[in-house]
């Protein structure tokens, strides 16, 4: 998609009664225009707030909007530069189609059917989405709310299932997408303004530069019927359970129920599937990182640490605080009631029976996130593929907590910085590995087995010789 346009035209049946009056773009903050795509690690996410255009309509009656406005969605931005280009050149191919033009052109079940400041009118739009050459008949969900006098935010969401636009399913950015794309925006109008007549002699000295205005109308003339609905996905798996015991039993025990609180994904908010347990073991690791289950945590054992004199590098100064802000980051919360926090810090505690110093954390994380890594992909993709499963698939395996992979088709330093928690990861709940529970060696066997598949070409070919952030 390189612009997007969108026609609003006839909400209602009070047209002929309405005076529209002219309204445009405001002036930041002038709102959004999104889009989200499936990924099997991360969700990809594109942006924009780069918009122009104007509409009419009279708040009076919602049923008299009208109009356009348009994106360059050149200037969409997903945090990967690479991905960028790839989405507009290889996908989009917006320099043959450089427009994405949504027309609304009828709505039912306004309400209300007029504005007043500080009110909403939500409705059920139809229209049609023109994109990749492709014009289909849309429906989809919109409101327009009224915030004052001179500003109006017209708000929706539709779905594109590229098949259906003939947009190749992108399976070559570094991982492989889902095949349809959630789009959401929200834009902001302020009434317009007569332009001021021009100055000759200023318009004859400093011509402005030409500029691509926006098409007024869809450019594709056939309208096809509505995209089906896309298939409902599959059922996964049930998923297969880490395996452990309880130390402690009881519920009257503080540092039985801390326990419980650690293996469950209700210690985090809504939407969290991850436990303490995912990140931490609670056994002694000084007889090496490899746990009985096979796996290697991505952060410090829990035994032996609720005597530590500081825990995050001293934003906390016991365990149970500190398991706020792990809740925090990692578990969707927003943090632990007074009474976990204390659960939490009794287990702890309960299992540390030594006193211990302090971790050192310029070592253990920011040491971790000063570079990429050197030659990502020169490591033993067989190896790598064995370490992947100790190192990873405490979250990874086909139905727990994390995404199931796709090997050969990811970008190496994306993987890197997604690992490491370098600038642009996008991480999300996944914890950071630091150099000293994963060392460089492994990550780059790792790295090499997740981009490399022998039956297809090398991913991202034209970054041959390249290792971008420096050296270790």
């Amino acid at each position: 998609m390189r612009r997007l346009v969108f026609t609003l035209a006839s909400l209602g049946a009070t047209l002929a009664l309405a005076q529209p009056t002219p309204w445009t773009v405001a002036p930041k903050p002038r709102g959004f225009v999104r889009f989200t795509i499936e990924g099997p690690l991360d969700d990809v996410h594109g942006e924009t707030r780069s918009m122009s255009g104007s509409f009419s309509v009279d708040p009076k009656a919602v049923g008299s909007l009208k109009g356009v406005f348009a994106v360059d969605l050149n200037s969409l931005r997903t945090g990967i530069d690479q991905r960028d280009e790839d989405m507009r050149v290889e996908f989009l191919e917006t320099k043959r189609y450089p427009w994405a033009i949504l027309a609304i052109d009828s709505v039912k079940d306004a309400a209300p059917a007029s504005l007043t400041p500080g009110t909403t009118a939500n409705a059920t739009a139809t229209g049609s989405f023109e994109v990749h050459g492709v014009r289909r008949v849309v429906t989809m969900p919109i409101a327009l709310r009224m915030e004052s006098d001179a500003r109006l935010v017209a708000s929706g969401s539709f779905q594109v299932p590229f098949a259906d636009f003939n947009i190749s399913r992108p399976q070559r950015l570094f991982l492989k997408l889902g095949d349809t794309a959630d789009v959401k925006f929200e834009v902001a109008f302020v009434p317009k303004q007569a332009p001021k007549p021009a100055d000759p002699k200023v318009a004859a000295a400093t011509p402005p530069p030409p500029e691509a205005a926006p098409p007024p109308e869809p450019t594709v003339a056939t309208v096809l019927p509505p995209a089906p609905k896309p298939k409902p996905k599959a059922k996964r798996k049930p998923k297969p359970a880490l395996v452990y015991s309880f130390l402690f039993k009881g519920l009257e025990d503080p540092k039985a129920r801390g326990e419980r609180l650690f293996h469950a994904p209700e210690t985090g908010g809504p939407g969290n599937q991850m436990t303490c347990f995912h990140c931490h073991a609670k056994s002694d690791e000084r007889q090496g990182l490899l746990l009985k289950d096979s796996h290697i945590r991505a952060a410090n054992t829990m035994y032996n640490a609720g005597q530590r004199p500081k825990f995050w590098n001293g934003f906390a100064a016991s365990a149970g605080p500190a398991s706020s802000i792990c809740q925090k980051q990692f578990m969707k919360g927003t943090g632990l009631s007074a009474e976990q926090e204390s659960d939490l810090e009794a287990f702890i505690l309960a299992i540390s029976p030594d006193p211990a110093p302090p971790l050192d954390y310029a070592a253990n994380n920011y040491r971790s996130m000063e570079t990429l890594l050197r030659d990502p992909t020169g490591g033993d993709a067989a190896k790598g593929k064995k370490l992947a499963d100790t190192y990873c698939m405490t979250c990874h395996l086909d139905g727990r907590v994390g995404p199931v992979w796709a090997p050969g088709l990811y970008e190496p330093d994306w993987v890197v910085r997604r690992v490491r928690r370098l600038e642009g990861h996008q991480n999300k709940q996944m914890p950071p590995w630091t150099i000293t529970r994963l060392p460089d060696s492994d990550l780059r066997d790792i790295v090499t087995y997740l981009t490399a598949n022998p039956n297809e070409p090398a991913v991202f070919s034209r970054k041959k010789g390249g290792t971008a952030g420096g050296q270790r």
